[in-house]
């Protein structure tokens, strides 16, 4: 089991690619609502026209305010709107976890996942072994299905993340 703390409560979340507007945004994929809801959806990167962003990664990073050791975190998929094909829409499929300590200029990779298979609405949870750091970055590669009502939009929409 791991620790009840959520150290991405409330943490600034910073993007390389994301939509901010009335339910989505930086800061909303932290903000303890582990469900998509009208105002506060979760984060949403701008669409893209394939799943491969292998040229471009879309990246969004939480800062932990001092270097942390990281167990495992947990990313919550949007429930509210299903996926182009059935399953859940915008959730990762080739991705890394990587972690900067305070001062670092160079980022570690302490997991990377591929092939993720949709995880039909649940939640899933990453264990990260031997992983410490002031920012946890999640980098994707390759993005999941797109949303029932923009069947040709690609985009990475957790509703949150969870770093224990």
């Amino acid at each position: 089991m791991g620790r009840l703390d959520n150290l991405a409560l409330v943490r600034p979340v910073t993007s390389n690619n994301s939509l901010e507007n009335s339910n989505w945004g930086r800061n909303r994929l932290a903000d303890g609502t582990l469900t998509s809801v009208t105002g506060t959806k979760g984060f949403t990167s701008i669409d893209f026209a394939s799943d491969d962003v292998s040229g471009t990664p879309v990246w969004i990073q939480v800062d932990l305010a001092a270097d942390r050791a990281i167990r495992e975190v947990t990313l919550h998929p949007r429930p509210e709107t299903g996926a182009s094909g059935g399953g859940t829409a915008g959730f990762p499929v080739d991705f890394t976890f990587q972690t900067r300590t305070d001062g670092g200029t160079t980022y570690t990779t302490a997991r990377t996942i591929t092939g993720e298979p949709n995880p039909n609405g649940a939640a899933q949870t990453y264990t990260l072994i031997s992983a410490n750091g002031r920012y946890l970055r999640l980098r994707i590669t390759r993005l999941g299905r797109p949303a029932s009502d923009e069947t040709s939009k690609y985009r990475l929409q957790p509703a949150e993340i969870r770093i224990n």
